[in-house]
């Protein structure tokens, strides 16, 4: 993946990585708060040969070094009951030589004689104290273990040079160190979930993800209806929206990709209930109307009309009522919106709506339709559920499948394939619905290019003169 590929994951999949920020960063204020305050208090002892004012310069430098080689045994010395247990019965301390031993720390920087005493605790006063103590202690027993057999004094002499201060400010917690590394470990543990929420999400996002799956890119997106615009989905009336222009958009990409051999008749469905076609069927079919086209739109729902009631028409008489030879055609059709398009209801619901769809009666009735209409749209039911659309397709020019962003699954839509392969009808295309402004990419990681408004709409109009566009 490209750099721009992983800012689009990213961009998609926010709410995981944002949510795992969120939760390294109060992770870091409850160790904030939550955690006593320890305090540091450190002493710093010179180590030097006894009497060294007193030998000669090639005697003081031998015993420098001497010294400087015992600094690692000193260090050791430290821990050694006799410097504990001397620590806790000078200072009257409630601590066992373990527990001491943890806050004490005693090192010696590289090639030097000075000897650093750290002590951690809760009381700075007592951390103090503490620290000069060990320091005492440690000193008494260096001297006496350098103390040659038979001499009243040692060869080595500790002296406490930097008596340990009062600590003011605690060394932890460290509350930026904590909200830092709360942060970068929320970001890294944020891109990892996202990156395996990515790999094993199998719903349609992007148009990569469908064209894997058709072999070619869908005919367009469509935007999701916005909250003020589903009590009137029709957006396309709206000739100057977004919606209307990407209707328009999957109209021309149509008479692209067939050219001389016009597409008059479709039907549109979609892959499962929950994805739902309903909508673009109808937008699709308004947005044909506004361009000059005689439409009929035919409510081929006959488990679950709805198209008749989008469009808020009667549903009595219909699609039904003509196959069985009760009504004409005639008198079923409904113009809508001053006669804009025709409504052809689903009429009364029957018992075998497969069989009635694939009857001979509707093979007849579609060319009916054709022959009165530049452009006919079959809502259909969804494929994986029934069996109609594919029924209906085989009297039709072919078939568009609606993919819903975020809710249709990928082995769905290749079940769909199959079916469409399986029955020999013609798959015209795909529609990516319920797009998302973070989900308008035209393939996986890279952004949209918009052309410029005036040449899409010039290259649209020109694609639109003839009517069956």
């Amino acid at each position: 993946m490209t750099f721009l590929e992983y800012l689009a994951l990213l961009q998609r999949r926010w709410r995981a990585w944002a949510s795992m920020v969120v939760i390294g960063l109060l992770a870091a204020c409850a160790v904030n708060l939550l955690a006593d305050e320890q305090y540091v208090a450190v002493a710093r002892s010179f180590v030097a040969v006894a009497d060294e004012d007193a030998a000669g310069a090639g005697e003081s430098f031998q015993g420098s070094q001497f010294v400087t080689h015992r600094m690692t045994s000193y260090v050791t010395l430290s821990s050694s009951p006799a410097v504990l247990d001397g620590v806790i019965d000078e200072l009257g301390l409630g601590l066992s030589p373990r527990d001491l031993k943890q806050i004490v720390d005693v090192s010696s920087p590289t090639d030097s004689v000075i000897l650093e005493v750290s002590v951690e605790h809760s009381d700075p006063e007592l951390a103090a104290v503490i620290a000069d103590e060990v320091s005492h202690q440690l000193a008494d027993l260096i001297e006496e273990l350098e103390t040659p057999r038979g001499r009243a004094a040692s060869s080595v002499e500790v002296v406490l040079t930097h008596p340990a201060a009062t600590p003011l400010d605690p060394a932890s917690p460290r509350v930026t160190l904590n909200l830092l590394l709360g942060l970068v470990g929320g970001v890294a543990a944020g891109v990892v979930l996202a990156l395996l929420r990515e790999h094993f999400d199998r719903r349609v996002i992007v148009d990569d993800d469908i064209r894997a799956i058709t072999g070619s890119k869908p005919l367009g997106p469509v935007n999701a209806v916005r909250k003020s615009e589903r009590t009137t989905p029709l957006v396309v009336l709206n000739h100057r929206s977004a919606e209307a222009e990407q209707y328009r958009a999957v109209r021309s990409a149509l008479k692209v990709s067939y050219g001389s051999s016009a597409i008059r008749h479709v039907v549109v469905t979609c892959p499962a209930e929950r994805d739902g076609s309903t909508s673009e069927a109808a937008n699709l079919a308004v947005s044909w109307a506004l361009s000059g086209a005689r439409v009929c739109v035919v409510d081929a729902g006959l488990r679950r009309p709805a198209i008749s009631r989008l469009f808020g028409v009667e549903s009595t008489v219909g699609l039904s009522d003509v196959l069985s030879g009760e009504v004409d055609l005639q008198t079923a059709l409904v113009p809508w919106n001053d006669g804009m398009l025709t409504v052809l209801p689903a009429g009364f619901l029957p018992v075998d709506p497969a069989e009635t769809l694939g009857s001979d009666a509707m093979a007849f009735l579609a060319k009916e339709l054709q022959s009165r209409f530049d452009i006919v749209i079959y809502d259909a039911e969804p494929m994986l559920e029934v069996a109609d659309a594919v029924l209906l397709a085989r009297f039709v020019d072919g078939l568009l499948l609606v993919a819903r962003v975020g809710t249709t699954r990928k082995e769905d839509l290749e079940s769909c394939l199959g079916l469409v392969h399986e029955a020999r009808v013609r798959l015209l295309g795909t529609i990516r619905a319920g797009v998302r402004a973070r989900w308008r990419g035209d393939h996986r990681g890279a952004p949209t290019n918009r052309e410029p408004h005036r040449a899409r709409r010039r290259a649209q109009q020109s694609a639109e003169r003839s009517p069956s566009a």
